[in-house]
């Protein structure tokens, strides 16, 4: 495993090379994201989506996010984008909002969330969108721990929870206190806020459904 440094401001495109190559070619990969660090792996590699569930001990059946290099791509990957979730794209993208979708026949099945949806996510951060570029699709990003315990915030908090099983980890330095990504579902005739995170996006949701309430499901 190589654990290569990164100027998160101005990565080198040796390095941003190296990395797509990982992810290119089927690996997994840690990296500091606009957020926290994160597990990377291509969306459409089912058995790297795998192995990403696997590391983190938690069930294949759970969704996922993925991260795509500009609001563009959500256009194949969904099947259909409605007005309330161009204006949390135009609002919001790039930035620490996912948004969940249809998923379109582009997902792999496997990889499909619940219902057979996608969450999606154009981060703002350098790195990521320069990385996102460079490998050309979508990255799956998952917060770098095991399930149940706190996220990484540094490269060497990375190496602790998964040795040597990655097969790359980008150390951009800390990234600490940082919040998730807010998550919002789009996929019903009313969005519902599923997670509070980094971004207060309520002002655009207008008559939702607030899944983070201690009395909703209730």
């Amino acid at each position: 495993m190589d654990i290569l440094r990164v100027d998160t401001d101005q990565p080198e495109r040796r390095t941003l090379d190296h990395a797509a190559e990982a992810v290119l070619r089927g690996g997994v990969i840690a990296f500091p994201t606009d957020t926290l660090y994160g597990l990377g792996c291509s969306l459409f590699d089912v058995s790297a989506v795998d192995m990403v569930a696997r590391l983190k001990r938690r069930p294949p059946s759970m969704a996922v996010i993925s991260l795509i290099p500009d609001a563009e791509q959500a256009w194949g990957l969904a099947v259909a984008i409605s007005p309330l979730a161009e204006r949390l794209m135009k609002a919001y993208w790039p930035g620490p909002l996912s948004i969940i979708f249809h998923a379109s026949g582009l997902v792999p099945e496997p990889v499909q969330g619940k219902g057979g949806t996608i969450a999606l996510r154009c981060p703002k951060d350098t790195l990521s969108h320069a990385l996102l570029g460079r490998i050309g699709g979508p990255v799956v990003s998952s917060s770098a721990n095991l399930s149940g315990q706190p996220p990484a915030e540094t490269a060497e908090e990375v190496v602790k929870y998964f040795g040597n099983q990655l097969d790359l980890i980008l150390d951009g330095g800390p990234r600490r206190g940082g919040l998730p990504s807010t998550l919002v579902d789009v996929t019903g005739p009313k969005a519902k806020l599923l997670r509070r995170g980094a971004l207060d996006v309520t002002s655009v949701l207008g008559d939702y459904e607030d899944l983070t309430s201690p009395r909703a499901g209730g």
